[in-house]
């Protein structure tokens, strides 16, 4: 195929950059702009998310383009949500964060302030004690979810299958979502338990989720339940940043943060003792949520989440969800998922290594961890687990060891590129194969490939820049 030429490969990405620089530095571009907000594109298209019938029943069904899509704009809402706390000075302030300002003197007694070389790598801690918090929250609204009949925390019930009424706030989701990325964890921690029979409620995070500055608002009602199941604001990130330290002594001291600890030591209960003796009833309520913690599958959580962000970033960097080609690059990826399974069943003992694209739809099957369970059963003859902690040297020989089987049985690359070009260009292909008229004209592929990618390019740099949106023709 025309893309496995390197010479080929190597003109895309080419092109990729100087199309990115180009309308990232030029104040002109050959688009018009919209005037309103209502006349800018929907970038992905609303269509990618047709969720269409429920078909849970079906155990080889594998995960649908709409909730792998979903999946990729809930990851971008924990990308960016970690970059808003690592750069928020109030949540700084909070955590008793400041630069240090080492002033260096002239020989002519001229002085200059140096940059605090170390701040970036101390802000760093504020984003572990925020997902300690989340995985604390989490096993809280855990606990609710049990005793939902006492506390008004419904959820539907439809021959077995269960769905939240409501999504808790996005820290939660994010410590369930890592959770599930481990099912044997999941499995042996939660299976008597109504959470093993919900699936990530992909829908509704969809509705949640602001695709243009990747926020998740939950709505108030939502907030309301998850409050009075769990006794704390729904708001994590604004409750870290009203707890700003003050010098106001006619005001009582805010609670310190780092006083809140996930250890079950003596000394660790002290601190979060020491944490409440403002008084203030929200750092008291925190007391007891980490004091009524499993303290061990508390920092299981964080560190599960911990070991998402890699993927999290890779995600942004890929930037799949605004892609020109986001229909098509999902689709091959579940197509490729099942075949990476169909290893799985034949190799039985051998490391087979996803790549990225398989990655997705594989951490989109786990999040509906009893029908993952059943269908792993069904499609490769046993429990398949993922372990994300395996070392980087054994991924690398197996990821070696899985191209040569996916070779030998599927004829084709396992590997791919996955940037926007090679993506576009892909997609055009198989639209020209599949239209049925005759010889593919790969020069008209290859320039409605650029001409796409190009646009949806200007609409990222436009978007960055909170600029209007441009418009095609």
């Amino acid at each position: 195929m025309v893309l496995e030429s390197l010479t080929c490969k190597a003109a895309l990405h080419q092109h990729g950059k100087a199309s990115i620089r180009s309308l990232s530095q030029t104040t002109r571009t050959p688009y018009r702009t919209a005037g309103t907000r209502e006349e800018e594109p929907a970038i992905p298209s609303p269509g990618i998310f047709d969720f269409g019938p429920d078909a849970c029943g079906d155990a080889r069904r594998l995960p649908s383009v709409a909730a792998c899509a979903t999946h990729l704009q809930l990851l971008e809402v924990f990308y960016v949500l970690r970059q808003r706390i690592l750069v928020s000075e109030d949540v700084d302030a909070a955590m008793g964060i400041a630069p240090k300002r080492e002033v260096k003197v002239g020989h002519r007694g001229d002085t200059k302030v140096l940059k605090d070389e170390t701040l970036w790598s101390r802000r760093q801690k504020k984003w572990t004690k925020f997902v300690e918090f989340a995985a604390v929250r989490f096993l809280a609204w855990r606990r609710a979810l049990e005793r939902r009949a006492d506390n008004g925390m419904a959820v539907e019930v439809d021959d077995e299958r269960y769905a939240l009424v409501h999504v808790p706030p996005v820290d939660v989701v994010m410590a369930w979502h890592s959770f599930m990325l481990n099912p044997r964890l999941f499995g042996r921690t939660c299976k008597d338990e109504l959470l093993y029979r919900i699936r990530m409620p992909w829908r509704a995070i969809h509705d949640a989720i602001d695709g243009r500055e990747w926020t998740f608002a939950l709505g108030s009602a939502a907030e309301a339940q998850f409050e009075a199941a769990v006794g704390v604001p729904a708001d994590l990130f604004g409750q870290f940043s009203s707890w700003t330290k003050h010098d106001d002594a006619s005001l009582p001291p805010p609670p310190d943060l780092n006083g809140f600890v996930l250890s079950a030591d003596e000394n660790g209960l002290d601190a979060v003792v020491a944490a409440a003796s403002t008084g203030e009833l929200l750092p008291a309520r925190y007391t007891a949520l980490f004091r009524s913690a499993d303290a061990r599958l508390a920092a299981a959580l964080r560190d599960a989440v911990g070991r998402q962000a890699d993927f999290v970033d890779k995600m942004n960097a890929h930037l799949w969800i605004r892609s020109p080609a986001l229909e098509g690059t999902i689709r091959r990826g579940v197509d490729r998922y099942g075949k990476f399974l169909e290893l799985l069943r034949l190799y039985d003992g051998t490391t087979i290594v996803p790549t990225l694209d398989v990655d997705l739809v594989w951490h989109t099957h786990q999040c509906a961890a009893a029908w993952y369970a059943r269908g792993t059963r069904a499609l490769v003859g046993r429990f398949v687990n993922h372990d994300d902690t395996i070392a980087e040297e054994q991924l690398g020989t197996g990821f070696e060891a899985s191209q040569r089987l996916f070779q030998v049985h599927f004829g084709r690359q396992y590997r791919v590129c996955g940037c926007w070009d090679c993506e576009a260009l892909l997609s055009g292909l198989e639209d020209a194969v599949s239209s049925g008229a005759g010889e593919v004209d790969m020069a008209a592929v290859a320039r409605r490939a650029r001409d796409e990618v190009t646009y949806y390019r200007a609409v990222e740099v436009a978007i960055r820049g909170k600029k209007p949106l441009p418009l095609r023709g």
